[in-house]
């Protein structure tokens, strides 16, 4: 009888395998394993690719385009690079728009393309390129930076979009300060490709600053997407100048959200919509709203009516004061329904006593995915918080940032305390920050964080934890010497944390990975029973205990016998 042969399956049961893996890293292997299996597995491996740095784009390219059979297999491409200072001499940002040019009619199936670079791509082409040669194109996503798209841009030409984002990028800000209290050359033309020519769109994101000239209402007001199910909108002014108007009639923008009943996914800032006009809108507006981020008030007028909610992300950091838990936990009480969480703290002082997770914890019983951020102070420890969470009985995802204590424990020993106070998670991430971090960063996109690490739990037959798979990132190590000032740069000083004191985007700064196994239990299976009496745990306890009662059940027998 012939072994078992991975290989000899069908390619439908072979892609169906291939679903079941839960990492990409698993996936690579696998197809890496032999030639045919590659082949087999590129649907899958190469379905949705996201490119990081300048050098994995040109690699990336240059390799897909030598390789169209794998190119063809690409359903979603998202390029993200840090660019140079000067828009004009950007050679990665010219290279990188030339080869997507070039590599465009090799995208058969690409119907997602998201743009993240800093500056808009400076190979105009490349946009006339992929509407002509990828049919099935429906979801684009750009930036605008320090320049800005043309009137002729290729950009503002396609039609029957189904999903569309814009964010403003830093250099926006620094270069079109004047221009936003008047109305930019392309924002008719953009507007009439969203609202005219793709009158089926299902997403909009829009993330930056003001679009419109003052004293008007936002066009995006005016707009009726019956298929609309995701808005995002970041400080995006509508209609805040057009004046409250008759007591009877209401703000332009709460017409559009009544009218776009499809909506489930909804993101929304303080300047596109004030939290005092919320309550003016009808209650039964919005009946399918799942996902919600905005700030506590935008939460506390929507709440009442709106218990639906499953997915909740309060953007604005929330300041810890007295009565701060208490506020909290109000406002998240009405939304039985909640699964997944994610909040901000700002502390000012050393804090805290328990009773902020302790109310977030009773508030949220149905959570099964967490994320909490602590800034500017060291607030708590990590075992105390993982012991405050462990009251959630279906929480499998956890993720804390926070600033450490001076004298606490590694990211490694960390972890462990967290596995050991919730055993049912699944995945777990710890991420350390500075103190000094501003919050309108991320962390995690700009590599600013002074260690992270993410895990994944391991369990054995009966569902308990045995080992961590653990990858953790630390910025790499510098030189412990300067450089001599020479015409030839031979590194890119790293410019300060905060947007309003550089004069240039925080870049990314170069990470050092590393990837290891952590047995969470060391030892227990060499030494046997002996091992088990000899452990410092509850089962160690109880075999000590068992130990104890078998040898004077035998002394009593021995005696009543002899």
């Amino acid at each position: 009888m012939n072994s078992p042969n991975l290989a000899a399956l069908p390619d439908d049961l072979l892609l169906e395998v291939t679903s079941c893996l839960s990492t990409r890293a698993d996936i690579l292997n696998l197809a890496l394993s032999s030639k045919y299996l590659f082949t087999s597995t590129c649907p899958v491996l190469y379905a949705h690719v996201h490119l990081g740095t300048a050098e994995q784009c040109q690699r990336t390219l240059s390799m897909l385009r030598s390789r169209p059979e794998v190119a063809r297999h690409i359903q979603k491409l998202r390029i993200r690079f840090s660019a140079s200072s000067n828009y004009m001499v950007d050679i990665n940002g010219i290279t990188i728009s030339a080869m997507l040019r070039e590599l465009a009619p090799k995208l058969d199936v690409l119907h997602t393309f998201i743009w993240d670079a800093d500056e808009i791509p400076q190979c105009d082409d490349m946009w006339f390129a992929l509407r002509m040669s990828c049919p099935r194109l429906r979801t684009l996503g750009t930036c605008y930076g320090s320049v800005i798209p043309s009137q002729r841009s290729h950009l503002l030409e396609f039609k029957n979009l189904r999903g569309f984002s814009l964010t403003l990028k830093y250099g926006y800000h620094t270069h079109h300060t004047d221009d936003f209290q008047d109305a930019l050359p392309f924002d008719g033309r953009l507007w009439d490709m969203l609202i005219r020519r793709s009158p089926d769109l299902e997403e909009l994101h829009v993330l930056g600053g003001p679009l419109i000239l003052d004293g008007t209402v936002h066009p995006l007001c005016n707009a009726r997407w019956p298929l609309l199910h995701s808005l995002s909108l970041g400080d995006v002014m509508l209609d805040w100048s057009s004046g409250p108007g008759p007591m009877s009639s209401k703000r332009p923008f709460i017409a559009f959200l009544e009218a776009h009943q499809r909506l489930r996914f909804f993101r929304i800032s303080r300047t596109a919509l004030s939290p005092h006009v919320v309550p003016s809108l009808d209650p039964s507006a919005l009946p399918h709203l799942t996902h919600f981020t905005g700030s506590l008030e935008h939460l506390q007028a929507l709440a009442p009516s709106h218990p639906q909610i499953t997915h909740l992300t309060i953007e604005e950091p929330l300041i810890i004061r007295d009565l701060a838990p208490l506020l909290i936990a109000g406002v998240l009480q009405s939304l039985r329904c909640l699964t997944e969480l994610r909040v901000a703290f700002v502390f000012h002082s050393s804090y805290e006593n328990g009773n902020l997770i302790r109310n977030l914890v009773s508030a949220c019983p149905g959570l099964t995915t967490l994320e909490i951020t602590c800034a500017r102070r060291s607030s708590f420890k990590v075992d105390t918080l993982a012991k405050s969470v462990n009251c959630l009985p279906r929480l499998r995802h956890l993720r804390l940032t926070l600033v450490p204590i001076a004298t606490g424990d590694s990211l490694r020993v960390c972890a462990c305390h967290v596995v050991q106070a919730i055993p049912r998670l699944q995945t777990f991430a710890l991420t350390f920050i500075s103190a000094s971090l501003p919050l309108s960063l991320t962390p995690v996109d700009f590599g600013l964080y002074e260690e992270s690490g993410n895990y994944v739990v391991r369990t054995d037959e009966h569902g308990l934890p045995h080992s961590l798979s653990c990858t953790e990132r630390r910025p790499a190590l510098r030189l412990p010497f300067t450089l001599p000032s020479i015409p030839i740069p031979l590194a890119v000083p790293l410019p300060t944390f905060s947007p309003f004191t550089s004069h240039s985007p925080p870049r990314e700064r170069k990470m050092r990975t590393q990837r290891y196994l952590l047995n969470l239990h060391p030892g227990t299976s060499k030494h046997g029973g002996l091992g088990l009496i000899l452990e410092r745990s509850t089962a160690g306890d109880e075999a000590r205990v068992l130990t104890v009662l078998v040898a004077l059940s035998g002394l009593a027998l021995w005696g009543f016998f002899a």
